[in-house]
């Protein structure tokens, strides 16, 4: 998708916290029910062959892909018309009002603008798709599946020439990996969502004189799912418990190098709608997490350590997996160890992928279990709607509630910025009221630059990370 952001462009842009900007559309206008928007198309504008960009482009791009059967987005399943009004003006209308309309605009795909000329026969929206052409920065020049992808300037880009003739992107799987091409100046630049950069080579790169660490605020976090089937998590005491005994400052300070911050909610305050007055969570105080639990009726009348109710140990199973979070496995030792303080016995399940996926979506065969939210542009509607609303098909994946659902639904069909604030605020209230889930922490991004670089700005989603007109290689 890194890729693709770089050829095709959007409509609209997202910009820091969640702010949209122009891109393909210089405005837009909205209806006072929310459900039509208007878009005036900037002019002059080419396609990287040549072709001319207009509204005929824009709905071409849209009959693409808007019947897909598997798409999920909104702005897909809600869209009822595209109306092309003249050359530079289309109105797409909807069945209801959702603010993320715009939001969902600015994704990487499919909602980028391909050319009528990129598919054989052109124009035909079922045509065979034969070359990417969009009107982005970038053209692809070559691309070897799971290898490298090669892409030049655009010489019709509209915007500010990219100072790079050239980018390869290259595919390095392996954490350690991607470290040593940086040492070896194989690569310039690697990190953030791109490519993790493990923590625990942090003292390497900052001791290398070649290469400069950059840290920038994340717009995800990391925090744990309670299973509300399980008849102990159930208890408010508990669940209030759990999030006391744990010491999410030890977690950033000890763990993570420093790297990141205590999670105080479920998003940081790079999220959209998340202020510093509803952006609150539980502190430490072990004290009050012990007294939470004799509140409960658990006690410690054995002397083994773990609190007992009619008889039954207060016993947990704490689901995870490494291969895609390397630091989950000592985060969750640490966990195991302060539930033991207070008298939960904790019992760690390190799964593969697969199955730590299937036990989160399908079999639901935890108590406890790591997850994160998603990122930038998909906070925080997306996430929300996805993990703690039931669908026709399904319950809430992480907790149910069904005023929180019901405050979810104001927040997303609201048109009113007032009255979505309210809503988001009124969201972050129950889910602390009700401690919903044990927040950890919030992760910075870390990205390593050869010190070669210059014009390094870090953007802000997961597609577009670096603004990468802007960089440019010292001679």
């Amino acid at each position: 998708m890194n890729v693709h952001a770089m050829i095709y462009d959007g409509l609209v842009e997202y910009g820091e916290k969640g702010e949209i900007l122009p891109s393909l559309a210089e405005s837009w206008d909205i209806s006072e029910d929310g459900k039509s928007y208007t878009f005036h198309l900037r002019q002059g504008v080419k396609f990287s062959d040549g072709t001319e960009f207009n509204a005929d482009a824009v709905k071409f791009s849209f009959e693409r892909w808007i019947k897909d059967p598997a798409n999920s987005l909104n702005v897909a399943t809600a869209m009822e018309s595209l109306v092309v009004v003249d050359e530079h003006t289309i109105t797409m209308n909807f069945n209801k009002a959702y603010y993320p309309f715009l939001t969902e605009l600015s994704f990487a795909r499919p909602v980028r603008m391909i050319s009528p000329s990129a598919v054989e026969p052109a124009g035909d929206i079922n045509g065979t798709f034969v070359k990417a052409v969009g009107t982005g920065a970038w053209m692809a020049e070559s691309y070897t599946t799971d290898q490298e992808a090669v892409l030049v300037r655009n010489p019709n880009y509209w915007g500010e020439m990219p100072k790079l003739s050239k980018i390869i992107m290259k595919v390095i799987p392996d954490p350690q990996s991607r470290v040593l091409a940086l040492q070896s100046g194989d690569v310039e630049l690697a990190g953030g969502q791109l490519g993790k950069i493990p923590i625990e080579s942090v003292p390497v790169i900052e001791a290398d004189s070649s290469l400069s660490l950059q840290i920038a605020p994340g717009t995800n976090s990391h925090f744990m799912i309670f299973n509300y089937h399980t008849p102990a998590l159930q208890d408010l005491n508990i669940r209030k418990a759990i999030n006391l005994a744990m010491n999410k400052k030890s977690i950033v300070n000890d763990l993570m190098n420093g790297i990141g911050q205590e999670a105080k909610g479920l998003f940081p305050l790079t999220v959209p709608y998340v202020t510093e007055s509803n952006h609150t969570w539980y502190g430490y105080d072990k004290q009050e997490a012990k007294e939470l639990l004799a509140a409960a009726g658990y006690k410690d009348s054995d002397g083994d350590g773990i609190a007992e109710k009619g008889g039954i140990p207060l016993e947990l199973n704490f689901v995870l997996q490494q291969a895609e979070y390397p630091e989950w496995k000592s985060i969750s030792e640490l966990i195991q160890s302060e539930l033991r303080e207070i008298g939960i016995a904790v019992n760690l399940q390190v799964l593969e992928p697969n199955a730590y996926y299937d036990a989160l979506w399908t079999s639901k065969a935890y108590d406890l279990i790591l997850y994160r939210t998603y990122d930038d542009a998909y906070n925080p509607h997306a996430f929300l709607l996805s993990l703690f609303h039931q669908t026709p098909e399904a319950p809430a994946v992480v907790w149910s509630d069904a005023e929180l659902e019901a405050q979810i639904d104001t927040a997303v069909g609201s048109t009113d910025l007032q009255e979505r604030q309210n809503a988001y605020d009124s969201i972050f209230s129950r889910m602390y009221e009700e401690a919903m889930f044990a927040a950890i922490y919030f992760p910075d991004e870390l990205l390593a630059v050869n010190q070669r670089v210059t014009g390094f700005k870090p953007g802000h989603t997961t597609y577009s990370p670096i603004y990468w007109n802007q960089l440019d290689i010292l001679k």
